[in-house]
């Protein structure tokens, strides 16, 4: 069990992103609107990471051997500096505790804020980011940044505002633990404490080939 949550987290994610839709669907109008919305910023961040590692999949691949193409090394590319641990670990804290237990907390503004913001940010990453290093029009994790992540945070934005419920603090709170959590999980936590080059937890030949990423690599880099 522990091994396919390993390997299979992205799957059991997807599973607990169409959960949250069922239950939102039966009880929407018995929740308070700040707990419906943190649980669509759940629910959209459950389907970003499926489109990113599942379908079309791919993101192994763009993270060791285009992002950090000049920190991978070669023939760990499966491995290094990302494996499916460090991936597992890291996607699911970010999922199942710092994006769903706002929703247990929805006074708690500045709380709430950091899975908005950080969808947003994803935003930018994939829509510029990404699509530059790639030099496409999309990779995996854009539709869902577009059509999810970005209508919820813009809803979020107008509804805090206009019913006044975040006040100076709540916002620079928000900021100052969005970017904390960023630097410590997605990147010292992923790039400097976890990458192992024996991890016995490479990605699987079909995730690492996923979005076509074969043909990608050796158009962008020769190789």
């Amino acid at each position: 069990m522990i091994n396919y949550f390993i390997r299979r987290w992205y799957d059991v994610a997807f599973m607990a992103g169409i959960v949250t839709i069922l239950f939102l669907f039966f009880r929407w109008n018995t929740l308070d609107i700040m707990v419906c919305i943190q649980l669509l910023s759940f629910m959209a961040l459950c389907f970003h990471q499926f489109e990113e590692y599942h379908f079309p999949g791919g993101e192994p691949a763009i993270i060791n051997r285009v992002f950090q193409h000049q920190n991978t090394i070669k023939g760990l590319e499966d491995r290094y500096p990302l494996n499916q641990f460090s991936a597992m670990l890291v996607n699911s804290l970010y999922t199942f505790i710092l994006y769903l237990l706002p929703a247990f907390m929805p006074n708690l503004i500045w709380f709430g804020m950091m899975p908005i913001m950080l969808g947003l940010g994803q935003c930018i990453l994939h829509g510029i980011v990404a699509n530059k290093l790639l030099k496409t029009l999309y990779n995996p994790g854009l539709a869902a940044c577009l059509l999810l992540h970005l209508p919820i945070g813009i809803y979020y934005i107008y509804y805090v505002t206009s019913h006044q419920l975040a006040s100076g603090w709540d916002w620079l709170f928000g900021l100052i633990y969005t970017i904390g959590a960023f630097l410590i999980l997605l990147n010292w936590m992923t790039y400097k404490v976890l990458p192992n080059k024996n991890s016995k937890y490479p990605f699987e030949p079909k995730e690492m080939k996923r979005f076509d990423m074969e043909n990608r690599v050796q158009q962008l880099f020769g190789e």
